[in-house]
């Protein structure tokens, strides 16, 4: 029990080995793609990221900031490999997610417990696939994959049609009205079921009514990654001075293999330690007054100068005599 808890993402996908099998209730059985598909793959991966915590919130934060909005910066971004792994915890994005934005709140799925993506890009970086994978609070623990496919085209030249034709086949796109700053990025991205799902889609007896469940759940499963995974795209692409610690599980590994277990795979913890020292200092206790009316709560906020990109951290605004913050703002430059 105590190994499963300690297990990444990724291991549990390189040890699938069983294959994603769906019974239909008249009896018919149908082999979909699922995580152990993708095992050789993941372990044949020469770049695999696994985020801390303080990087997952950063990241997630400057996603959905104020100021020049991450929709600004795109012309910045690349994918960093041909073939990467990127993994994190997912309670950690929720949580951000409902500080910076909490009418999202209610969408995001509490039983996940860790969420990761497998991405093929371009040699140029600016465009790419994205199979993206769960791991839940089921037991036994079992990793999942997405029924749908994440394309990428930071240049915009996806040409995709309403989340309606999703079972049919076609690329879609997912807009959001109500954000126009979620709507921005997501225009350079688009979403197309996995051929596998669609023939058992396309084979179901569906209601008008289920039918648009179903595509309403697959793309939200998927759709909420893209501004989370962009904002990290940006500080790697961007001197943000990030700390990468290799893992290297040999003496673990050792062990494992005299208990005939299968060995851990190799990772790189990212970390970003500069905006955690950057990030939101409370200065008003339980119970302590507001003592001015000018004391309030600065967002954090994106602000672009060229190609030079400023993080302002989330921060308390007022009276010096309820704290100060000594620096708040972090400096972005593109390599040279």
């Amino acid at each position: 029990m105590l190994e499963v808890c300690v297990l990444r993402l990724l291991d549990h996908i390189a040890q699938c080995t069983a294959p994603f099998v769906v019974r239909q209730e008249r009896g018919d059985t149908w082999r979909l793609s699922g995580a152990a598909d993708f095992a050789q793959s993941l372990m044949r991966c020469p770049l695999r990221y696994v985020l801390a915590d303080d990087l997952v919130r950063t990241c997630t934060a400057l996603a959905y900031s104020e100021g020049d909005e991450l929709s600004a910066c795109l012309d910045l971004l690349h994918i960093p490999a041909e073939q990467m792994w990127i993994e994190w915890d997912e309670a950690a994005r929720r949580d951000e997610l409902a500080r910076v934005l909490p009418e999202c709140t209610a969408a995001a799925a509490v039983d996940i417990l860790r969420a990761g993506t497998l991405i093929s890009a371009h040699p140029r970086g600016r465009a790419g696939s994205l199979r993206t994978f769960w791991l839940t609070r089921a037991e036994p623990q079992e990793p999942l994959l997405a029924a749908v496919e994440t394309i990428i085209d930071l240049d915009g030249g996806i040409v995709a049609v309403p989340s309606e034709a999703l079972l049919d086949g076609h690329t879609v796109a997912v807009r959001e009205p109500h954000n126009p700053q979620v709507d921005d990025l997501l225009q350079c991205a688009g979403f197309r079921l996995d051929s596998s799902w669609q023939r058992y889609y396309r084979e179901a007896a569906y209601t008008a009514a289920t039918r648009k469940q179903v595509i309403q759940y697959s793309l939200a499963a998927v759709a909420s990654d893209i501004p989370m995974l962009l904002a990290l795209f940006l500080l790697m692409a961007v001197r943000a001075d990030l700390v990468h610690t290799p893992v290297s599980p040999l003496r673990l590994n050792a062990k494992r293999a005299r208990l005939g277990r299968r060995a851990l795979l190799e990772h790189i913890e990212v970390s970003s330690p500069v905006f955690a020292g950057a990030a939101l200092r409370q200065t008003q206790g339980p119970g302590v007054a507001r003592r001015g009316p000018r004391f309030h709560h600065v967002r954090g906020h994106i602000v672009r100068r060229r190609n030079t990109v400023y993080w302002r951290g989330p921060h308390w605004r007022g009276h010096v005599r309820l704290g100060s913050v000594r620096s708040r703002t972090v400096e972005l430059r593109l390599p040279h």
